[in-house]
């Protein structure tokens, strides 16, 4: 029986038991890469349904390899067969309904399936429909991000556990990928490597290229993992020349046709572009780090609570298009801003509105507290990092630490931007209006955080004046919980860093010279007098 054969086999004998629920079945991965070796290869299949597979159609599915193993006794493909079975609107998005599941290992009835970002890859571009209807249109490419992570987290894997020759043609694979963001077959893959010279020890791979194309008369041996761990020095160096493949990729997801991509900056995961293309000019942010690719769903809450931004244009998980400010109706704030009281009234404007329309969301929903890291521990680590362990105030703070977080939790929440200087103000050409943007640091918290935190930026005091009486009335209280709150909280951001930044002197100054005890006594004796 031929390989062919046995695809054939196999794909009328998932249809008879799926029969009721019209399934569409894929081939993908080494064989339809014209890559796949017997006693290497796994054969790769997607099954999706239009409806959950039933109790007794996964029963069936999950001893089907076995039963045809048994029919056709000898037979070397029928348990190299892989892949999940389930509804398409569970694969779709990511539910969790009854599913079946092949692997290397074994077979068994789960609750999901996951199919990495390379085995999208290799389904969406090359994929093979074996029966049904074609339902790719409806899937997600992925992210470039996504697989890069997925190749980091497999070459880490590799550097602990690697013995055996191949994990250089995956090694090599990775790399192809990371340069051009696409998905070749290992073979090709270690060829394409030794036609570059990419690996350090080319007899190595040399020997993972021919224990790959010889698959039936050679068997894949052992290697020193040194050697690997040289290969994936290699491609360590690799990730950090990916910025632009992964801003292009990202382009591609959201069907922008790009003429030009310049690079604006880069710092610490997140690049900005300037994108040109044939409807205009647009700047796009890709967050490499998932942590900070929660601005992107911050754009969508402000916008859907009708506070003004900058105009979205498309987005994706990974990256984010907003207008291009040097061609729109505003333009990008000045270090001379913060001195007109014209502007600092119309900031103004803009934080009342975020906190009026932010205040229900707040109540509501679950969302970042930017008190949430106010702990003693942290209260301790800020101690042993400003090298101020011992004196007078922390025991004051220690004492009544339990009083100071409910004070500062208790008070009412809204949302806060929490961020602002005037290299993320725009200002309307006209002087109509003024809105902040770059919406990483969107927290829940009260009002007063966000008031003190653009007041010390504000660069007169006229436009201090002028910025307080456009807001209007505040509960002078968060001032005096504010005041204990804030030092302690900028002060674990500065100990976070590696480096203890310039900016946060001052802030360790307060500790030593008195003038935080001064503060959380004035707030004991204002929490005394209250009670």
């Amino acid at each position: 029986m031929t390989l062919n054969e046995a695809i054939s086999i196999m794909t009328n004998e998932i249809v008879l038991v799926l029969a009721d629920n019209r399934p569409t079945i894929y081939l993908f991965g080494s064989v339809v890469l014209d890559d796949f070796k017997l006693g290497w290869s796994d054969i790769d299949i997607l099954v999706l349904t239009e409806r959950e597979i039933s109790h007794k159609q996964a029963d069936l599915l999950v001893g089907l390899r076995q039963n045809l193993l048994e029919r056709y006794p000898g037979n070397p493909y029928f348990r190299l067969f892989e892949g999940g079975m389930l509804s398409a609107e569970a694969f779709l998005n990511r539910k969790n309904e009854r599913t079946v599941y092949w692997g290397t290992s074994g077979q068994r009835i789960t609750d999901s399936y996951k199919m990495d970002s390379f085995g999208m890859a290799e389904l969406m571009d090359s994929g093979v429909l074996l029966y049904g209807n074609d339902i790719r249109e409806r899937m997600i490419y992925p992210a470039y991000a996504q697989m890069r992570d997925d190749i980091s987290d497999h070459v880490q894997y590799a550097r602990k556990y690697g013995v055996i020759v191949g994990w250089l043609l995956d090694i090599a694979r990775g790399i192809y990928t990371l340069r051009t963001g696409k998905i070749i077959a290992k073979t090709a893959a270690g060829e394409w490597a030794l036609e570059n010279g990419l690996c350090p020890d080319a007899d190595a791979m040399q020997e993972a290229v021919l224990d790959r194309k010889e698959a039936h008369t050679r068997t894949g041996g052992s290697i020193d993992n040194a050697v690997i761990q040289r290969f994936a020095d290699v491609i360590g160096e690799e990730f950090t020349d990916t910025i632009q493949l992964f801003a292009e990729s990202e382009l591609k997801r959201m069907k922008i046709d790009c003429k030009a991509i310049s690079l604006i900056r880069n710092k610490d995961g997140v690049s900005v572009w300037r994108v040109t293309a044939d409807k205009g000019s647009y700047v796009m942010k890709c967050f490499d780090k998932p942590e900070y690719r929660r601005e992107i769903a911050n754009y969508r809450l402000l916008i859907s609570l009708g506070i003004p931004t900058l105009r979205v244009i498309a987005q994706t998980d990974c990256s984010i298009v907003i207008e291009d400010i040097e061609f729109s109706a505003y333009r990008l704030g000045t270090a001379e801003d913060i001195n007109d009281p014209n502007i600092a009234e119309k900031i103004s404007l803009w934080y009342k509105l975020l906190h009026r329309n932010g205040r229900e969301y707040a109540d509501t929903h679950d969302f970042i507290d930017e008190y949430d890291s106010l702990t003693l521990d942290n209260v301790r680590l800020i101690q042993e990092k400003t090298g101020t362990r011992g004196l007078r105030v922390w025991e004051v703070i220690e004492e009544h630490f339990e009083q100071i977080r409910s004070a500062v939790m208790s008070l009412p929440r809204t949302l806060v931007y929490s961020d602002f200087h005037y290299t993320n103000l725009a200002v309307a050409r006209d002087g109509t209006s003024a809105l902040v943007f770059d919406y990483n640091f969107l927290f829940k918290s009260y009002v007063y955080s966000d008031i003190r935190n653009v007041c010390c930026s504000l660069g007169n005091d006229e436009a201090r004046a002028v910025f307080l009486y456009a807001y209007g009335e505040f509960d002078e209280y968060e001032v005096i919980v504010d005041d204990v709150a804030s030092v302690l909280s900028a002060l674990l951001i500065a100990c976070k860093h590696r480096v203890f930044p310039d900016w946060a002197y001052g802030l360790a100054e307060k500790v030593k010279d008195g003038r935080l005890l001064t503060v959380v006594e004035r707030f004991l004796e204002e929490e005394y007098d209250k009670h």
